[in-house]
């Protein structure tokens, strides 16, 4: 896979049905979310770099962190990527409804009623109880019997909680787990945990609780082993992966390292580039005095003999915080950093362009993403919004169509590599 990835690859066509429909959504409102393919394929590289023979587990779980799952799996699939993670099984079948055939992860225990679906759409499923492994067994047995599975022998990955709380079996019941799953036909595909502040290394010294979990499941892989299994290993998440190289095992699961954000302000991942840009459009300009007070709340004055106000339409509907506006964020037009002139609302924003009177209908907007030699990531809206980047690009909203960056002229209409400054 390293190689594939290292030779490049071709990103293919998503389908022309796809393009129509992002095509009517884009051009009822021009708002979209610009998709750059390459710099996707160049942290996957940098990634695999930094992985070794590992293998390379992309997450794609909520909808590619909000890039577009089917998008992003299919340029990733194509480039050499084999593995991929999702957190719930309905996610999983979209992706294989979309053609994905590389083996796909449900990290959670799902639903017993999920079950059949996920071994129709042949799913791969963690599970950590043993009522897990009944509701398995039998729904393997069935689809074997009706000649839907091939083999009755299903496979699984087995979670242990060490440390996250959240999910997984108690390091204690590990082997009696597993043990069950074997005496019920079952086999083990996979043995693995999740660590909760890998992103905020401590070193490796004895308060490292990173360090704690990973001998936690050095412990029970080790039981595992003389019992006769032979799993596939995986513990670690992007920072995992950075921060503690012992923890690689077979595989590493990247998620938010791909969509190029590093993990948190103390793990830092150089090379990264930012797959997701939030565009839009200026649909409406109008010139007003000082001392106007634009949007709900009527929160700020304009101050100019003469201010542009431009109309964008994205609002917190879309992703778009409200609380931006008191954080004082801004937005990229003609390459200039403009404040919002008013609250955010549901469908649009207006922006404060001073005396700007070169500002016009059809200017592109940039919310996330680079124009000229300006740009704002998703970390500069995650600290002054007091929280993550994975929030930020998750939350950009259903409305906005995930475009590729290659096809946004002829999606959208106009060129965006015109400089209007």
């Amino acid at each position: 896979m390293g190689a594939i990835l290292l030779a490049g690859c071709s990103l293919g066509d998503y389908g022309q049905a796809q393009r129509v429909r992002l095509m009517i959504r884009a051009r009822s409102r021009p708002a979209w979310a610009e998709i750059d393919a390459e710099a996707l394929v160049s942290n996957a590289r940098l990634i695999k770099d930094v992985i070794g023979s590992a293998t390379l587990c992309a997450v794609v779980k909520a909808d590619g962190y909000g890039h577009g799952a089917v998008l992003v799996s299919k340029i990733l699939e194509a480039c050499g990527v084999d593995y991929f993670a999702v957190a719930h099984v309905d996610e999983a079948i979209e992706l294989r409804e979309a053609g994905i055939s590389k083996p796909i992860l449900c990290l959670s225990e799902p639903s017993y009623d999920a079950i059949e679906a996920a071994l129709e759409h042949q799913v791969s499923l963690t599970l950590y109880t043993k009522q897990g492994i009944d509701v398995l067994t039998r729904e393997a047995k069935k689809l074997f019997e009706m000649g839907i599975l091939a083999d009755p022998k299903s496979g699984y990955h087995l979670k242990i909680d060490t440390g996250m709380h959240r999910v997984g079996a108690n390091p204690g019941d590990v082997t009696e787990i597993a043990e069950y799953g074997r005496e019920a036909g079952l086999v083990l595909r996979g043995f693995w945990t999740h660590m909760s502040v890998a992103d905020d290394p401590a070193g490796g010294g004895p308060d490292d609780f990173t360090t704690h979990q990973i001998r936690l499941f050095e412990a029970a892989k080790e039981q595992l082993l003389v019992r006769g299994f032979s799993p596939r290993l995986h513990v670690a998440n992007s920072a995992t992966a950075v921060n503690y190289p012992e923890a690689r095992y077979d595989m590493v699961r990247a998620g938010i390292a791909l969509y190029g954000c590093s993990p948190s302000p103390k793990t830092q991942i150089p090379g990264l580039r930012q797959v997701m840009s939030l565009k839009s459009r200026v649909t409406y300009v109008r010139v007003v005095g000082p001392g106007l007070r634009p949007s709900y709340g009527r929160k700020r004055s304009t101050e100019g003999e003469n201010t542009v106000l431009a109309t964008i339409p994205l609002g917190y509907a879309d992703g778009v915080p409200r609380a931006l506006f008191d954080a004082g964020a801004e937005v990229l037009i003609r390459g200039k950093r403009r404040p919002f002139a008013g609250m955010v609302t549901m469908d649009q924003v207006i922006v404060d362009c001073g005396s700007d009177f070169d500002v016009s209908v059809g200017d592109e907007a940039v919310f996330l993403g680079s124009q000229g030699s300006e740009s704002i990531t998703p970390d500069d809206w995650a600290t002054m919004l007091g929280t993550i980047n994975y929030e930020i690009i998750t939350r950009i909203g259903f409305r906005v169509p995930r475009i590729l960056e290659a096809d946004v002229a002829a999606v959208i209409g106009g060129s965006t590599s015109e400089s209007k400054f």
